[in-house]
């Protein structure tokens, strides 16, 4: 099947990635977490590591006010911050342990995504694993050719 429109958008994906979505943030506030720190979690997840700025950016806060909601996720430990080798009055974020371990079991334990998955034949699971190791690959490369912000949540967020 040959999409004749790149475009991602397709009838059903509003369907899956709706509820997947809310169960993912019912679980992680749960967890004790604002949607507002789930954001700056996923921001850093997706990024690798960012600046205290580009959390400022994302939430439309000012450095002050985005270098408090990251010393909170850095109090619960979901959060590391060091220094930039490279400009050490500059302060670089990355995800902890904790924070990769929660954001993990929050999308493997998602109760919509175990009933879709569950309700698939095996063809249909074996064509799944195929399309979305497909869509990581491209990702992958993506993230690869583009190792800079632009393109990224914060940048969008402007």
């Amino acid at each position: 099947m040959t999409l004749s429109n790149p475009s991602p958008s397709h009838p059903g994906l509003e369907l899956v990635l709706a509820p997947l979505i809310q169960d993912f943030m019912r679980f992680m506030q749960q967890q004790g977490l604002s949607s507002h720190q789930i954001h700056i979690l996923m921001f850093i997840y997706h990024a690798g590591q960012c600046q205290v700025s580009d959390v400022g950016v994302l939430t439309g806060a000012s450095k002050a006010a985005a270098s408090q909601a990251v010393d909170r996720l850095v109090q619960q430990g979901l959060v590391e911050r060091e220094e930039d080798p490279q400009n050490r009055r500059t302060k670089i974020l990355r995800l902890s342990d904790k924070a990769r371990g929660l954001i993990r079991v929050g999308v493997s334990s998602n109760p919509f995504l175990m009933n879709v998955v569950a309700s698939l034949t095996a063809r249909e699971h074996e064509t799944l694993q195929e399309a979305l190791g497909i869509l990581a690959q491209a990702a992958g490369r993506l993230q690869k050719s583009n190792p800079s912000k632009e393109g990224s949540h914060a940048q969008n967020a402007q």
